[in-house]
Parts: C-alpha cells; sequence; structure tokens
C-alpha cells in the first residue's frame, strides 16, 4: 500500500533546471568507472594525435582536405563516437532503473 503522506514527484521535476547537469555528471562517471568507455576514449585521443586534420575537422568551422588514410581514421573515429554514445545511454538508462526503483521503495511499493 502505498503511503498516504508521499507526495509522488520525479527528479525532473523537481531539479529541471538542473536535469542536464545531472546527466552529464552521470556521463562523467563514465571514464573512471567504465574500462571499455576509457578505452574507446583513448583510441579516438590517439587517433586525433595521429591525424591533426581529423582533429581539425571536427574542431573547427572550416573545411578540411584530408587523405584517403585520414578519412578512414575519420570514420573510424565517428564509429568510435558512436560506441561512446551507446555506452552513454546504457549509463543514463540504468541510472534512471536505479532512480525509479528509488522512488517505488520511498513510496512503500517495493
Amino acid at each position: 500500500m502505498v503511503s498516504d503522506t508521499f507526495r509522488f514527484e520525479t527528479f525532473v521535476d523537481a531539479h529541471s533546471n538542473i536535469f542536464n547537469e545531472y546527466l552529464s555528471s552521470v556521463i562523467a562517471k563514465l571514464s573512471q568507472e567504465n574500462k571499455e568507455y576509457k578505452a574507446v576514449q583513448d583510441e579516438i585521443e590517439s587517433l586525433y594525435r595521429k591525424y591533426p586534420a581529423v582533429f581539425r575537422a571536427f574542431d573547427s568551422e572550416q573545411a578540411e582536405a584530408l587523405t584517403k588514410e585520414e578519412c578512414a581514421a575519420l570514420i573510424e573515429i565517428m564509429e568510435l563516437r558512436n560506441q561512446l554514445t551507446d555506452m552513454e545511454l546504457q549509463a543514463i538508462y540504468f541510472r534512471g532503473c536505479y532512480d525509479g526503483a528509488g522512488y517505488l521503495k520511498k513510496a512503500g511499493i517495493l
């Protein structure tokens, strides 16, 4: 039975002004807590160091002429960045599940 004194308020309702900061903090922890995530970040950084023109293609608003090898590196970096995004979305999803269980426990449902 749900407690009569429990007032359901989502995290987003209560803290909408800092929600993006909260999500960023979840993602920021990944490089410290997830070795696979850190390895992908390191691989991207290594490719940027090896191919500075590829980094400039991401970092500036100007067109960048790339060699065939640099284009291959660009494609690899895009794939790696997609992997990072997938891991970030998974971390956010599981954090939401964790928070949801916390709400249910606080409500006396669990």
